[in-house]
């Protein structure tokens, strides 16, 4: 009778430990913050929950759907008719406009995950003119130090221009000196009225710069008294567009079948010379544009710029170890081979 009593309290003992379960009820699963102030840095909103089961509630982890989101929540156990929370906290910096982001609550609970939603609008901070405009010269403040006029046809003729303000009180006139023939470059308008905005309107002739791949120019920028430097900066490539299938059928072909260069060990100091073989698999002269290498410890020699179809010739570049460590130097070279207008080429290893 004795046993019978035990057995039928633990059997009721071990019936509810496995149904017994946990349950997670939040008080709201969204929270719209309404209007953020961007300057005013991160906002963060509590959800409370409570655990309306008959086991406790472990949350396990906070998932959440952007960076820009972090959660805290109560790491204890949550017992029965207990209440815990979770707390999500945004950061709007640099994420001006609407947002609407996600929390998922993953714990031992019936309902394991629960989403949570946060949203709002940012608003953007106004940021000073010395941030936007972060290059003066005189009262003259520019977007930017240098001018990028990004790929230009070999052929072609390019016009961009660059953002300036004017912090005076007095209207701002801009000298240009040492501008190269290649390059056009103005104010516009002229003189630019004290509190307002102009550009700097720069034009690039190709043809008359006759160069290849990334080239840049530096310009004096006068006003008043006062010069700054702006580089211009530009990546010049040959166009290949207008060509005919049948021309295309008869262009130049590079081959370089091992384009990394692997030396041993050497002495700062040391030196070193790597060669690559290039072929001519084409049908009409391949012709080496030009060679760049990456760092002035890198000296590059070639017999001849042009390569007879079916041909190859041998480009040697020397490295002088100026510094220890491992190594990794480039060399473009530019061909008027229509698919493989530009071949970067590699020398590794390491100097003691």
């Amino acid at each position: 009778m004795k046993k019978a009593v035990v057995l039928s309290v633990l059997f009721n003992l071990v019936f509810m430990g496995v149904f017994a379960q946990a349950k997670i009820q939040f008080t709201e699963t969204q929270y719209d913050f309404g209007n953020v102030k961007e300057v005013n840095g991160p906002v963060s909103h509590v959800f409370t929950f409570k655990n309306t089961g008959d086991a406790p509630v472990f949350i396990q982890n906070v998932e959440t759907s952007c960076g820009c989101t972090s959660p805290e929540y109560s790491k204890e156990p949550i017992q029965p008719g207990k209440s815990g929370m979770v707390k999500a906290t945004f950061d709007p910096a640099g994420r001006p406009s609407y947002f609407d982001k996600n929390l998922t609550v993953v714990s031992n609970a019936v309902n394991n995950r629960v989403v949570l939603k946060i949203k709002g609008n940012v608003e953007a901070k106004t940021m000073p003119v010395e941030e936007l405009y972060p290059f003066a010269v005189d009262k003259l403040r520019m977007k930017n130090s240098i001018l990028e006029m990004y790929r230009v046809s070999s052929k072609g003729i390019k016009t961009e221009n660059l953002e300036v303000f004017n912090t005076g009180t007095t209207p701002a006139i801009l000298n240009f000196e040492n501008v190269p023939e290649h390059i056009s470059i103005k104010a516009d308008p002229v003189s630019i009225p004290a509190g307002a905005k102009g550009v700097i309107k720069c034009t690039y002739n190709a043809v008359k710069k006759k160069d290849f791949g990334l080239v840049t120019d530096n310009v004096t920028v006068k006003v008043k008294s006062s010069e700054g430097t702006l580089t211009i900066r530009a990546n010049i490539e040959e166009d290949f567009s207008a060509l005919t299938p049948a021309e295309l059928e008869k262009a130049p072909v590079a081959k370089v079948e091992n384009t990394n260069y692997k030396f041993d060990k050497i002495k700062k100091g040391g030196k070193v010379t790597g060669t690559f073989e290039i072929k001519n698999d084409g049908k009409s002269d391949l012709i080496i544009r030009k060679i760049k290498n990456d760092c002035d410890c890198v000296r590059s020699s070639i017999p001849t710029n042009t390569v007879r179809p079916g041909k190859s010739v041998t480009l040697s570049l020397e490295l002088t170890a100026n510094d220890s460590g491992e190594k990794f130097y480039s060399t473009t070279v530019i061909t008027n081979a229509p698919k493989q207008g530009q071949i970067t080429l590699y020398m590794t290893g390491s100097v003691e």
